[in-house]
């Protein structure tokens, strides 16, 4: 495996692949950097490629629209998370999954940042032409977008708590 893919198996999407089958996947990866400040995926769009931060830091936000009185809005961004190459992220994960995916959030460079892109039809054609790997793949994919909707699950709940309690008061 090329030097610069050794930490792939970093990865939760990778786990427990080979050593051979993590070569598979370096293959299919290229890289790309982006400037600190500079969109690596802006929220609405279609995408077709995963992301794996090899190196920097993003911030991950989604705007929040609040109607305001009649017919106005107020559009912002809300900053959800962090993300550090040392923890070993990835995201737009769902785009490699469905043609007509949109990016559910915005992730912007904090500072450099080099990724690691997989797109859709690379990761298609590999998953169907190992697929022992292919399941694997799909096995950790699902497991995060488990993770992702459970805490998605909990979030509405204490916001409907919230709200509830703040009509009550």
């Amino acid at each position: 495996m090329s030097n610069k893919y050794e930490n792939l198996g970093h990865f939760p999407i990778l786990d427990g692949l080979s050593l051979d089958q993590l070569c598979a996947v370096a293959n299919i990866v290229r890289t790309a950097t982006f400037k600190a400040g500079e969109a690596i995926t802006r929220e609405g769009e279609v995408g077709n490629e995963m992301f794996l931060l090899l190196s920097g830091r993003v911030e991950v936000s989604k705007s929040l629209t609040l109607k305001i009185g009649r017919g106005g809005s107020d559009t912002r961004e809300k900053s959800l998370i962090s993300l550090r190459a040392a923890d070993a992220p990835y995201f737009g994960e769902m785009a490699l999954l469905n043609e007509d995916s949109r990016r559910s959030a915005t992730v912007m460079a904090v500072d450099v940042c080099r990724v690691g892109i997989i797109t859709r039809a690379d990761f298609t054609k590999l998953c169907e032409s190992d697929t022992g790997l292919g399941y694997r793949l799909l096995l950790n994919i699902a497991k995060t977008l488990v993770t992702h909707l459970e805490k998605t699950n909990q979030d509405v709940l204490k916001l409907t708590t919230a709200f509830s309690l703040a009509l009550q008061g």
